[in-house]
């Protein structure tokens, strides 16, 4: 949890974590009580690497390098296995 609230507010270009979608957003929920905005936690690739159905540590070693490729090469694809840290609505007003 430290290395990842250090590592959001630098200008690194990937920012993964490896982790559950529930670890994930526990994590994010326990930084943004320490002061830290959803929104800086919008570019973090996590669970980290492309989903190549990995099993072995080898596996999932490949599936990171592969996502850091994508990233480095900017292609699309690469952005659906980041978190979507779900906002509160609004309220209307009237």
């Amino acid at each position: 949890m430290r290395v990842l609230a250090w590592a959001v507010r630098t200008a690194a270009r990937y920012v993964g974590m490896i982790g559950s979608r529930r670890k994930v957003l526990s994590v994010y929920k326990a930084l943004e009580k320490e002061g830290y905005t959803m929104e800086e936690f919008e570019r973090v690739y996590a669970p980290m690497g492309l989903d190549i159905g990995a099993l072995s540590p080898e596996e999932i070693a490949a599936s990171i390098v592969a996502e850091l490729v994508a990233v480095r090469r900017n292609v699309e694809s690469a952005a659906h296995k980041k978190v979507k840290v779900a906002t509160p609505d609004p309220v209307e007003t009237k």
